[in-house]
């Protein structure tokens, strides 16, 4: 009962949350059968939140034992689905208790449910997928041992992608991938246990990669964003065929990475070249968004009218006034205390997301309450049930005024012909075609290393 209510409130928050939401391979996901879902670990406790929403199956999920040693703690954690593990590395004197849970996991697969695993055992939000470790493996195969190979246990494969898992209405690409059928490691698994569970490791880590924005040398990630934010959708746009898809979008990413690798192993003047243009343009660039954080957006999707800005203004501030005034409170208070609780980068978002849900439902059920003393409960109920809308209205509105700035500075420096602004966006435009020579380029290499 706990665990159906903390799902249905989290699934809400999950879409408030998040501005964009791509899910894509949910076909992937067996029916009438135990699943093991396998992913990166970039947002905490985020993580199985946001996959929770979109697996649409129940799912218990393997927890750090640390946080079990509170009776009270391990008595709500275990309401809600968690399966308390213990690492060697901070309590060897309670890993004698994995035993336990490897049964647990046993019970459940044979009950036919679901476990979420993160096989990195840790989170960071960066673009790789740290070392997979072999627990999930030897789950797996384990519980179909015990069963003889019968249970029909499938492991579906998750990559999550956040443009930015700490702040509010933010994107996120959850890819589920084709499952891997345990039944196929049967015959490996009676002859050798233990290659064949390092064997399963490996291709669970091949498996989420292939799901995930994936950069292995941390020295490409400046120049992924760099180039992910002038090029990338430029690059589209030249298209025969602009219209992808997300799982296109995605490959296409991760292409982008393996084109950096290679120039910069076959091609370093070309590789150096390109990097210094990028580093010249951005730090032109990021001077100007400190102040007007919407510019690159702006030369990315070209002019807009500034009258269709202004009138959206005006006739949005009555809307904006009462969702701000309504949504303030909660909104700030949930995002200090979010800031003040947070000991680490991969924990923001999901202190904001918790602390957020119940700080606003603890905040319009109290709003209810105060307007119900002197309004009958049915006025009362639904004009707070409106409120988070107008908030959201709020929000847009202060977007459509940081892209008013941007288009009115824009506006305003090409009147004045300013000369280091020309100039900039004449260097934009050059990388842009260089870029596009590289691509071009790589995509020969490509054909000629199939032929």
């Amino acid at each position: 009962m706990l665990y159906k209510f903390f799902e249905i409130l989290l699934k809400i928050a999950v879409r408030i949350y998040f501005r964009n939401k791509y899910v894509s391979g949910k076909e992937n996901i067996p029916s009438g059968r135990p699943v093991m879902f396998v992913a990166n670990h970039p947002g905490a406790f985020m993580d199985p939140i946001v996959i929770g929403t979109y697996a649409n199956r129940s799912l218990y999920y393997i927890a750090r034992g640390e946080s079990f040693k509170n009776k009270l703690a391990a008595w709500f954690f275990r309401r809600i689905h968690m399966i308390p593990v213990y690492r060697k590395e901070e309590t060897p004197e309670l890993t004698h208790k994995n035993t336990d849970v490897f049964k647990a996991c046993f019970e459940h697969f044979e009950r036919g449910r679901s476990l979420m695993i993160f096989p990195e055992g840790s989170s960071k939000i960066e673009y790789r997928l740290r070392k997979v470790k072999s627990g999930a493996a030897r789950i797996a195969l384990g519980a179909e041992n015990q069963n003889n190979f019968g249970l029909g246990l499938m492991i579906v494969p998750v990559g999550l992608t956040y443009s930015n898992p700490k702040n509010f209405r933010t994107d996120v690409h959850v890819s589920f991938g084709k499952p891997l059928n345990l039944k196929e490691y049967q015959k490996e698994y009676e002859k050798d246990n233990f290659s064949t569970a390092k064997q399963l490791t490996k291709d669970i880590e091949n498996a989420i990669k292939a799901q995930m924005l994936f950069i292995e040398n941390n020295e490409n990630d400046e120049v992924f964003d760099q180039l992910q934010s002038l090029y990338f959708e430029e690059m589209i746009k030249r298209f025969e065929e602009p219209n992808l898809s997300k799982e296109e979008k995605l490959s296409l990413k991760n292409e982008l990475v393996k084109a950096v690798d290679y120039f910069k192993s076959f091609s370093p003047d070309l590789s150096k070249k390109l990097q210094q243009l990028l580093n010249e343009y951005f730090e032109q660039i990021n001077e100007i968004e400190r102040k007007f954080p919407d510019f690159n957006k702006r030369l990315i999707g070209g002019k807009t009218s500034l009258t269709k800005h202004v009138l959206k203004l005006i006739f949005g501030f009555p809307l904006f006034l009462f969702g701000l005034i309504s949504n303030y409170l909660p909104y700030r208070f949930s995002g200090f205390l979010a800031e003040k609780t947070s000991q680490r980068d991969d924990f923001t978002g999901g202190l904001r997301l918790v602390i957020g849900t119940f700080t606003f439902l603890f905040y319009f059920i109290g709003l209810t309450i105060l307007i119900n003393i002197y309004f009958p409960f049915v006025y009362a109920f639904v004009l707070v049930f409106i409120m988070p809308f107008f908030g959201m209205i709020a929000l847009g509105y202060t977007r459509a005024y940081s892209a008013f700035k941007a288009e009115l500075f824009y506006q305003k420096m090409i009147v004045t012909e300013n000369y280091s602004f020309k100039k900039m966006l004449e260097l934009r435009l050059h990388i842009i075609n260089e870029l596009e020579e590289a691509r071009l380029l790589y995509n020969q290499v490509l054909q000629s290393e199939r032929k």
